[in-house]
């Protein structure tokens, strides 16, 4: 049963027929009596975000692993870098355009997006033009600046995570010997 679960599940995510926050909420809710909670940590942290002490423990210089295997003895989160976005500081004129700051502080062009995919489904939606509008993810109170994204990069996020989400659940169903003939 959990096999054509799981199946189903990542066929509907993958198709778009429901939304991707509730993808990770119904695998989450079918693992959670056949994994271990470490290994589901990641399905929460996308769903609700990254808290400032998830990033902490990211290591940037480690190797890139995609999930949490049994065979290792400490459980980590991968370091999601498909979750930097690419933007500028600047500051929105009197007329709405975008006027870049330079300033050395403020000299990243890229910051961690640690919001959860229900919020970034949220922004999308209230999006008049959700392909190119313009999207503040930071503020700088020294300056007054705001980091802003094009919108397409939430969606760039957003795709990013289907697309491990359907991964997992591959990997779940091999990991665990899920058959088609499961009673």
């Amino acid at each position: 049963m959990l096999y054509y679960q799981l199946r189903l599940v990542g066929e509907q995510v993958r198709k778009g027929e429901i939304k991707l926050s509730d993808g990770l909420l119904v695998v989450f809710r079918y693992l959670r009596d056949h994994l271990p909670s470490e290994r589901l940590m990641w399905l929460n942290r996308e769903l609700l975000g990254y808290r400032r002490d998830d990033l902490e423990g990211f290591n940037e210089s480690a190797p890139v692993r995609l999930f949490f295997r049994p065979q290792q003895k400490q459980c980590s989160l991968e370091f999601p870098q498909y979750r930097f976005l690419t933007g500028t500081w600047g500051r929105m004129d009197r007329s709405g355009r975008l006027m870049t700051i330079d300033d050395q502080r403020l000299a990243e062009k890229s910051i961690f997006c640690n919001i959860g995919i229900q919020q970034i489904e949220t922004q999308i939606e209230e999006m008049d033009s959700p392909c190119d509008g313009m999207f503040s993810m930071s503020y700088d109170s020294a300056t007054g600046a705001e980091y802003y994204i094009r919108s397409a990069e939430l969606i760039r996020v957003y795709e990013a995570v289907r697309d491990k989400l359907c991964q997992f659940i591959e990997l779940i169903i091999d990991e665990l010997k899920l058959a088609p003939n499961e009673a």
